[in-house]
């Protein structure tokens, strides 16, 4: 009997012992839970006050549930953008630049006749400035679709002007200007790549690449070759975004402007220090 109630007692005073830890336990089960719920709803919160990419909120814009969104910044600057160039060729008075179009065979004729056009049309057209924000409706200004037509417009200069051109289509490297005209895409992603070639302040030598040529647009192949060869004359790079010379070529209206005659003027006149900012 007295062993039954030993056995009893030793009983209870080890549930006794046993209770404190179960009760740490499971308060400490409710503190995790609670923290977690307390994280839950703050970042709920959080992401249900963020903008989406559509201006409404993430709940309702199912694409965008993180609440990321995109920004566009267009800056218009009517006057002031700068022209960059480097150097010029220096050619005898009527002396003509050869340009030398690489590999044709594979291209068609068409294309090659774009190319051509580009550097040889006389052609002009007129285009409204409010349309490049460049100047209020109803005024306009005068842009080349060749480069041969906007050196003949540019005034006398101390350099002679390469206004002549002498297009062949050798398969040897011979010419001034050697066009290449590639299959193979850029590694850079580049449609096309001018290399100049200077011997103290000249320029005696060009290379144009162009490439992945199949599958270019006839107005894309016009437009990156119109590019390319502006940068064999020695011109730089435009800080305006809608200029031809811009690192980013707009296809939009993809001429060559005022401000890259005025570029060449400076350039072969010898007189500047390598940029010309650009007016209406």
């Amino acid at each position: 009997m007295f062993e039954i109630l030993r056995k009893i007692e030793n009983f209870q005073l080890s549930n006794k012992e046993k209770t404190p830890s179960k009760k740490l336990k499971l308060k400490h089960s409710k503190s995790i839970l609670i923290a977690q719920i307390g994280i839950l709803i703050f970042f709920g919160g959080y992401f249900t006050g963020m903008p989406s990419s559509s201006g409404e909120n993430p709940s309702r814009d199912l694409g965008n549930p993180a609440g990321l969104f995109n920004s566009v910044h267009i800056v218009e600057n009517l006057r002031g953008d700068t022209m960059g160039y480097t150097k010029a060729w220096k050619i005898l008075p009527h002396e003509s630049l050869k340009v030398n179009i690489l590999n044709p065979t594979s291209i068609p004729d068409e294309s090659i006749e774009i190319i051509k056009n580009t550097i040889l049309s006389t052609e002009t057209i007129e285009i409204e400035n409010s349309l490049l924000h460049k100047g209020l409706p109803n005024t306009f200004s005068t842009y080349y679709i060749g480069w041969k037509g906007a050196l003949e417009a540019t005034s006398e200069t101390k350099i002679t002007l390469p206004t002549n051109f002498e297009i062949t289509n050798s398969p040897s490297s011979e010419g001034d200007i050697i066009v290449i005209l590639s299959n193979i895409k850029d590694h850079s992603g580049n449609s096309g790549y001018t290399k100049t070639v200077l011997e103290g302040n000249e320029i005696v030598k060009a290379f144009i690449t162009i490439y992945d040529v199949d599958s270019l647009s006839k107005s894309q192949l016009e437009t990156i070759m119109r590019h390319e060869f502006g940068h064999a004359l020695g011109l730089g790079h435009s800080t305006a975004p809608e200029d031809l010379m811009a690192p980013t070529i707009d296809m939009t209206y993809p001429y060559i402007s005022g401000c890259n005659v005025d570029a060449i003027f400076d350039l072969y006149n010898g007189d500047s220090d390598g940029t010309v900012i650009c007016e209406i």
